[in-house]
């Protein structure tokens, strides 16, 4: 009887090795789309601190050639809602189907409010569930593209935004001759259905956001962000938010923030609802390299990014602080010096060794080096890693050393992921908060910095190929992609190179998705935990494709299987 005592306690206690914290919770999460950024990429943030997350099948989502599906998807919801502690919910999927439908649609103005009514249904089903949404106002591009825009806007985008530009400016300010006369010259350019179609699915979407800040008004969300896709100072998107802003007044930015960016709002809602379930409000300082600091407004924004980084910081669940009263986070940020983001791809962007670059670095080491956690959120250019920053933190042995980083698309989209994945970083081990390291810098630093361009100028050029449809090239570059990446992880990564394996998700130049497999020091979620003791006996691989957490490892088997037996 005693030894039967003795084995049942090393038992409990090996199955408490394996088992989640009782605190670990499910989040419901249904994204802007299936690019990595907006699902693989957050889901596994979540994931990293041991939770539970619960996304739709991806065929309901938007893709490159697929338009989602709001019907499945809040069928989904519905049905999956009662399993989860908190729901994070784009809006632009649940009315268009994604991000880009929400740009193309046809719906009518009932139809759209028909699927909107499903919030007040959603909350009457669960009064006391936290429901954090996030929508956007539409991007106002500046260049003749319609990959994901209407047809016309490949011959009339930049006249468009022109236009709707020298508008919101003429509401402000009072516009020069030379202005008025270019406003006459464009309206005259311009084919009046193809403005009139572009304005009227705006104004769509503007007037559903507001009905969407009047349900935060009244409490049906714990949490409203209102995104403003790719703006800038003057132009339409722009123009709204003003028209929005006054629409808000009076609402607490406890309640509701908008601000710009729309990629990186579905990783801050999770980090928040992260902070809320663990009865958190993480204190974040911000520091600065030399220059103009928090005084730049950087491309595709409307505003100074120390205003974005305060909105960001409130928007996670997390409260502004100062440096100097030992702060849970500090949110080191990487400007440009003299104030103007240029993209990561220019000849500019080459590694060199400068003082303040070299300063920055040691203060973020200094800081770590005295326990303080810190986040880094790199904007000096646009999409894509200063490659002078980095090779600093290589250096000065920092890459591992981060709580986060980032530095990829717009200022925004970085600012969300550092902020967030720096928060929630203080709910992981070591081996996947360097997982989540390594993936940043693969993506931001390694491709979109360096390996993009070399691909543009060596194989899409020289095929005379389009960068936005890649698919008949992609036997050809995914070679060469992956050799350049598993290079770059031999030298500055501490992965086995030929664990780094990406793709191209959506056929084109533009983003990848970066896989390391097995990713090592990865620990299963709560649902990966429950496997049979059966399996291990058998010394069978568990079936790990039917499981929440398809990275888990043959490691973690061997490691479940040796507890089991020193438990028996």
């Amino acid at each position: 009887m005693k030894f039967l005592w003795l084995k049942l306690v090393v038992f409990s206690l090996a199955w408490a090795l394996i088992l989640p914290p009782a605190w670990a919770k499910t989040i419901l999460y249904v994204p802007l789309d299936d690019r990595p950024v907006s699902l693989d990429y957050a889901a596994d943030t979540v994931k990293a601190v041991d939770w539970t997350i619960l996304t739709p099948p991806v065929d309901y989502l938007g893709g490159r050639n697929r338009n989602g599906n709001p019907e499945r998807l809040w069928e989904w919801v519905q049905a999956n809602a009662a399993s989860a502690d908190a729901l994070v919910l784009s809006n632009d999927a649940l009315l268009y189907g994604s991000l880009v439908d929400s740009r193309i649609h046809s719906f009518s103005r009932l139809e759209l409010g028909w699927r909107l009514q499903n919030y007040n249904t959603l909350r009457k089903a669960y009064p006391d569930m936290p429901i954090y949404v996030f929508s956007t106002l539409m991007r106002s591009p500046q260049t003749d593209s319609a990959v994901v825009e209407p047809l016309y806007y490949e011959h009339y985008g930049r006249e468009i935004f022109q236009l709707t530009a020298l508008r919101d400016k003429g509401e402000i300010q009072a516009l020069t001759p030379v202005e008025r006369t270019t406003m006459a010259t464009l309206e005259a350019a311009i084919p009046t259905e193809y403005l009139a179609d572009w304005l009227e699915r705006r104004e769509k979407n503007f007037q559903l956001n507001t009905r969407l800040v009047d349900l935060a008004r009244n409490g049906l969300f714990d949490y409203l962000i209102i995104g403003r896709d790719d703006t800038a100072p003057f132009s339409q998107s722009h123009r709204e938010a003003r028209w929005l802003t006054k629409f808000t007044r009076g609402l607490a930015d406890n309640q509701y923030l908008a601000f710009p960016g729309a990629d990186q709002l579905g990783i801050l809602l999770l980090a928040r609802a992260y902070n809320e379930l663990t009865g958190q409000k993480p204190a974040v300082a911000v520091h600065y390299t030399l220059g103009k600091g928090g005084a730049t407004t950087a491309g595709y924004e409307d505003q100074p990014i120390d205003q974005t980084i305060r909105d960001h910081i409130l928007a996670a669940g997390g409260r502004p602080a100062d440096k100097s009263a030992a702060p849970d986070l500090i949110l080191a940020v990487n400007t440009p010096l003299n104030g103007k983001t240029a993209e990561a791809e220019v000849f500019e962007n080459f590694a060199m060794d400068n003082l303040y670059t070299r300063q920055f670095a040691a203060d973020i080491g200094e800081w770590l080096n005295q326990g303080i956690p810190v986040a880094v959120a790199d904007i000096a250019f646009d999409n894509g890693s200063d490659n002078s920053l980095l090779n600093a933190f290589h250096q000065q042995h920092l890459l591992d050393r981060l709580s986060a980083y980032s530095g990829w698309n717009t200022a925004s989209n970085t600012m969300g992921y550092s902020v967030a994945q720096g928060m929630l970083a203080r709910g992981m081990n070591a081996k996947t908060r360097q997982l989540l390291l390594a993936i940043r810098y693969l993506d931001d630093w390694a491709y979109q910095a360096n390996i993009r361009k070399d691909l543009y100028r060596n194989r899409i050029v020289p095929n005379y190929a389009n960068p936005e449809y890649i698919a008949y090239l992609e036997p050809e570059l995914l070679p060469e992609l992956n050799e350049r990446l598993q290079k770059f992880t031999r030298q500055y990564l501490w992965l086995d190179p030929v664990a780094v394996q990406a793709v191209f998700p959506w056929h084109r130049m533009f983003e990848i998705t970066v896989e390391i497999k097995p990713p090592v020091g990865t620990i299963p979620t709560k649902e990966s935990r429950f496997q049979l003791p059966a399996e291990c006996a058998s010394h069978e691989t568990p079936d790990f494709h039917r499981m929440e957490n398809r990275s888990i490892t043959h490691d973690f088997q061997n490691l479940y299987c040796d507890n089991l037996e020193t438990a028996g």
